[in-house]
């Protein structure tokens, strides 16, 4: 025969485990982001605002750049250009003559 005290500590129980369990889930997610198609061509100087690299968990290595309409495109990070606009936009190159893109 259940007690009030007791259904009511089943059901916590009950609660408190789903709650672990789905924590559980979404800490084990893969990452938020990868990319599976790249930019073919440069993408032009003036409309990326940013950057970011994608997971290591994602199973292409890629940068992901920002553009100003808040896009956002894939690219080989082993593309010249790439590498180039991540220097741009680290300001590793300040104070040095650039090539104009």
């Amino acid at each position: 025969m259940f007690t009030p005290r007791l259904a009511m500590l089943s059901v916590l129980v009950l609660v408190l485990s789903a709650i672990t369990f789905s924590e559980g889930l979404r800490m084990s997610s893969g990452p938020e982001k990868c990319c599976f198609t790249f930019a073919e061509r440069q993408i032009p100087r003036g409309r990326v605002v940013g950057y970011t690299k994608t997971s290591q968990q994602c199973s292409n290595p890629a940068v992901m750049f920002k553009t100003q309409k808040g896009r956002q495109v894939c690219a080989r990070p082993s593309d010249r250009w790439v590498k180039d606009y991540i220097n741009i936009l680290d300001g590793k190159n300040f104070g040095k003559q650039m090539p104009l893109l």
